[in-house]
């Protein structure tokens, strides 16, 4: 017997439920009908998927192997349930984004706002994920726009400059330093100090611009996330130099936001798939992403007084 839905839904049920009659039960059908689809299961696939101790079946290895793969294909199938809700619910269309941490919390927020407040019969989906994986889902084509935190441009899609400020220092309201308008890496020599990860590519440009000038800092905390970075220093527990956007939205809550005198561009770019159906939302998107962006740099300039890149 070949391999269908409707046995993988039995092998499912059981493992989820952990018996047959809770299988049963949970796919309002009999004992015998799911018994008899393990079994089926079990000839079409060559092996053996359970041992039966006791009146009870017990997952194998190759049971448990196989149900995690399982789990991706009723991934895919309610994310397929999920689109075709979403084409009754939102007549209008549909935009979906995958965007790098750095603008994953306030930025990207007021940018739906912005969005939602024109078309609010729009199914709009977010999604956060670091740029390399961001890079591999608009290759296949998974969202319509993705906005990455270092150039890159992935097979399939088309690419452009989005922003390109210079990072900026954020320090603990009250700070010896909170009193100047730009600091310099001599100005932190010896201070405790929040890193971004090691392998993150403005870490390592940052650690050449400290070397370069002869000034040791002391680290305190290690994170990947620019707006952890922010809440450490918020509370005391160092000083970090993080991109604006992040910045911005954190200012004000026991951080304040200066410029610092050494120039590290934060270079974002906005991803586009390509083979994806064209759409004026699309477009409306990113006039929003767009109006966002120039509002979250005018408020960096504010804060450092700074003249702020766009693109």
């Amino acid at each position: 017997m070949r391999l269908n839905l409707r046995l993988i839904e039995c092998f499912r049920a059981v493992m989820t439920a952990g018996t047959v009659t809770a299988a049963a039960e949970m796919l309002h059908t009999s004992q015998p009908a799911v018994s008899r689809a393990i079994q089926q299961l079990e000839a079409a696939v060559g092996l053996r998927l359970f041992d039966r101790v006791k009146g009870r079946l017990v997952p194998t290895a190759p049971a448990l192997a196989l149900f995690e793969e399982v789990g991706k294909t009723f991934l895919g199938l309610d994310h397929l349930s999920r689109v075709a809700a979403g084409l009754k619910s939102f007549p209008q269309g549909s935009v979906s984004i995958v965007c790098a941490p750095a603008f994953s919390q306030g930025f990207i927020a007021d940018a739906a706002q912005r969005f939602l407040a024109q078309h609010g019969a729009v199914s709009l989906s977010i999604e956060t994920q670091p740029s390399p994986t961001i890079a591999e889902w608009l290759t296949g084509q998974r969202f319509d726009l993705g906005l990455v935190a270092y150039p890159l441009t992935p097979p399939g899609t088309t690419a452009r400059l989005f922003a390109e400020p210079d990072e900026v220092c954020v320090l603990p309201e009250g700070h010896a330093l909170a009193s100047r308008d730009v600091v310099t890496p001599a100005d932190l020599g010896g201070s405790d100090f929040v890193f971004l990860g090691g392998n993150d590519p403005y870490r390592y440009r940052l650690d050449q611009v400290f070397e370069a000038a002869g000034v040791a800092r002391r680290l305190v905390v290690e994170t990947r996330n620019s707006a952890t970075a922010c809440a450490l220093v918020e509370r005391g527990a160092g000083i970090a130099i993080v991109n604006p956007f992040t910045a911005v939205d954190c200012a004000g809550r026991g951080l304040v936001v200066r410029r610092f005198a050494a120039s590290l561009p934060f270079t974002a770019m906005l991803v586009r798939a390509s083979l994806r159906p064209s759409s004026p939302l699309v477009d409306r998107f990113v006039a929003a992403l767009e109006a966002t962006r120039d509002d979250y740099l005018a408020r960096a300039a504010h804060l450092t007084g700074a003249h702020i890149r766009t693109a």
